[in-house]
């Protein structure tokens, strides 16, 4: 684990020393072959132009003209020097010059061999100039990337502030942000703290409901008890059925207290959103049959738990799918006017005798199992529970081969 402090600060410093030092590296072994290359050839030819005018001062000027010039053109080059006749003797030696180097023949034009010569490049100006260029380029790189590390540095740490600033605004209202993400975090953040306080504010008053529902049966038992206690009510099979039927009212309550879901509590909530979810969370399927949908949806408050929206237009919507033709159209309306859900297919369409079967239990005609195999026909039945339990209705308009429209009135 990594603050963001050390990340601006230590990660991204190493990384650009690490590639500053990589590119400084081949930056210099560029510039070494390249100087290598170029240093060689124009040593071959100082050394070639060096044997040819040694030549033409042998044979055409004074026998010491040659050694003059060769000690002249040491001081000038930097470079030592020895210079041997035709029999190997030498003639001129700069000081500390080795006898032992590889020789240079001296030729006239004829190929006649007129002496030899060894160079020692130890101290060659050209061989200075290299290294001093290498020094200089390596230490002005040296100075950009430390110049620009301490920019890159300050700039790091100035984000940082604007990034540390932006994070402590986090779980704050009306807040701005520089960085969009931050934003969004925040959002995220700032909705599951909403959603942390809408349950708990939701189960303080459902279970304040709760209770309220259960002083009734708890007064009926206890008025009953009283009255067998006091003898004035007889306990007989009449007043244990009674105190039967009020201990099951409560059995049919306490399940509600350890309900944590909110979206499983009943509240008066808009619809739209939770159905406009669902729509997108199928958008990928539709195509997979080019099947297109259409929907408005209005603003509709009910009572009415989440849950219960999503299981009606998720059943729904998926039914429509199946059974619908490819390319075909679904269209689905919430009317906030009629307080109604309507999802019509323009699919294959029920029959009356189906539509009877299917309100009696899971039913799935041949026409239905021979154009989508899967399913079992529990889909319906759960929302016909659904729509029972919330006091809702459900309609059916279908016409086979012309299509379905499904209208629940909530």
């Amino acid at each position: 684990m990594i603050s963001f402090k050390a990340f601006f600060r230590q990660k991204l410093a190493r990384f650009f020393t690490i590639l500053f030092a990589g590119l400084l590296l081949l930056a210099n072994l560029s510039v070494y072959i390249s100087s290598s290359v170029q240093y060689s050839r124009q040593i071959e030819r100082q050394e070639t132009s060096l044997a040819e005018m040694m030549a033409h001062l042998i044979l055409l000027e004074e026998p010491g003209t040659a050694e003059i010039y060769l000690e002249h053109y040491g001081h000038t080059h930097g470079v030592e020097l020895a210079y041997f006749d035709a029999e190997g003797t030498v003639l001129y030696q700069s000081p500390g010059a080795s006898l032992e180097g590889d020789r240079i023949a001296i030729r006239s034009i004829s190929g006649e061999t007129l002496g030899e010569l060894t160079i020692g490049y130890q101290a060659s100006i050209l061989g200075t100039e290299v290294w001093w260029g290498l020094v200089i380029l390596n230490g002005v790189s040296l100075g950009l990337f430390a110049l620009g590390l301490g920019i890159l540095y300050r700039y790091l740490n100035q984000k940082y502030a604007v990034l540390e600033e932006d994070l402590q605004k986090i779980g704050k209202e009306d807040q701005s942000f520089r960085f969009s993400d931050i934003e969004s975090i925040n959002e995220r953040h700032l909705a599951s703290l909403r959603t942390v306080k809408d349950l708990k504010t939701l189960q303080s008053k459902y279970v304040q409901i709760l209770a309220h529902d259960l002083k009734t049966p708890l007064t009926v038992i206890k008025a009953v008890l009283d009255g067998v206690r006091l003898g004035r009510i007889p306990f007989d099979d009449k007043v244990n059925r009674e105190l039967l039927s009020e201990v099951a009212a409560m059995e049919q309550l306490i399940p509600q207290f350890i309900v944590l879901d909110t979206r499983e509590m009943p509240q008066k909530q808009n619809l739209a959103p939770i159905i406009r979810g669902v729509l997108e969370k199928l958008s990928e399927v539709f195509p997979t049959k080019d099947i297109r949908v259409e929907s408005r949806l209005d603003d509709l408050e009910r009572t009415i738990s989440a849950l219960d929206v999503l299981r009606i237009t998720e059943h729904l919507v998926v039914n429509a799918f199946y059974y619908s033709k490819p390319s075909g159209t679904i269209e689905v309306v919430l009317d906030a006017a009629l307080g109604t859900l309507r999802v019509r297919d323009s699919g294959i369409g029920m029959t009356p005798e189906t539509l009877e079967n299917i309100r009696k239990g899971p039913f799935r005609d041949e026409r239905a199992i021979g154009f989508h195999q899967k399913g079992s026909g529990i889909g319906l039945q759960i929302v016909f529970g659904i729509v029972e339990r919330i006091h809702a209705r459900i309609e059916f308009d279908s016409e086979p081969d012309v299509g379905t429209t499904v209208t629940v009135t909530f």
